[in-house]
């Protein structure tokens, strides 16, 4: 019977994901890495770099917040009307626009300005990823498992790397890499045409990942 199929082979305890979900990682990488990059970094990058006060430093990363919050929010019309890949390529427009601000900023208004695109624009690639990765190929719990390892992995991994690029250079640089993939958005949202209609409801359920 199924059962005694089951006993006799068991499911792998390691399994590598398919190649597919390397790449749907890939994008699922950039937007994290923007997102933590930010979240950790933003209010010390007013305060350090653009000179400001502890109050407004604390204001770019709640206005980060809160524009990847109303994205998550109104992420369901988005994917609905123009589809997963418009989506995301939008979405690292606005991403690599915010990221380019921060870096050219002279002063704490573009500045904050350029965070919260970058919040608005990586809003809804996560569970884009996700809904992707499930349709990916034959094996969709390994595709899935695999996308969550690589974005995941990105997010504890981008706040230390921002810290020693900056120890090494300086915090703008840092933020040209974060411009830097949040272009790779624009250029790997095709690979996110799997998601379907059906992951339309994923960024306003997602929100909790903020």
């Amino acid at each position: 019977d199924l059962r005694g199929a089951a006993e006799e082979h068991p499911p792998p305890r390691f399994a590598l994901p398919p190649r597919s979900a390397l790449v749907i990682g890939a994008v699922g990488f950039c937007a994290v890495f923007a997102e933590g990059a930010s979240l950790d970094w933003s209010a010390v990058y007013l305060r350090d770099v653009m000179d400001s006060d502890a109050g407004l430093a604390a204001a770019c990363t709640t206005a980060f917040s809160c524009t990847m919050a109303a994205s998550r929010f109104a992420g369901d019309a988005m994917v609905r009307r123009f589809g997963p890949v418009r989506t995301v390529r939008t979405s690292g427009v606005l991403a690599t626009t915010g990221g380019l601000l921060v870096v050219l900023a002279n002063g704490p208004a573009p500045a904050i300005a350029g965070f919260g695109l970058i919040g608005l624009g990586i809003a809804v690639v996560v569970p884009l990823a996700f809904a992707a990765a499930a349709r990916s190929g034959p094996a969709p719990s390994q595709a899935i498992a695999g996308v969550a390892t690589i974005t995941y992995t990105s997010g504890l991994v981008a706040p230390a790397a921002i810290g020693q690029i900056a120890g090494a250079t300086s915090l703008t640089v840092s933020f040209g890499l974060v411009t830097a993939l949040a272009f790779g958005l624009i250029a790997g949202a095709g690979v996110l045409r799997g998601a379907g209609r059906e992951a339309a409801g994923a960024p306003s359920s997602a929100i909790e990942h903020i």
